[in-house]
């Protein structure tokens, strides 16, 4: 890989690191929303189903991140 284009690809990671800074807090704030606008029992309902996609989602960002950091 040329130097110029490790340049570039570096930018587009700090690029993409940086547009996803507030991701953590919007979907916590998704979620409170969520939360807040159903009723207890349709939230239960659903409350494993959108523990195991938050599960899912977090692990896969933790996992981006530190590959992130790796190469930068």
């Amino acid at each position: 890989m040329a130097l110029n284009d490790d340049c570039r690809f570096n930018e587009l990671l700090d690029f993409t690191r940086n547009r996803h800074q507030n991701v953590v807090e919007t979907m916590a704030e998704g979620v409170m929303e969520m939360k807040e606008r159903l009723s207890y029992e349709d939230y239960v309902s659903v409350d494993a189903r959108i523990q195991y996609f938050l599960d899912r989602f977090y692990m896969s960002r933790i996992g981006l991140r530190m590959i992130i950091h790796q190469h930068c």
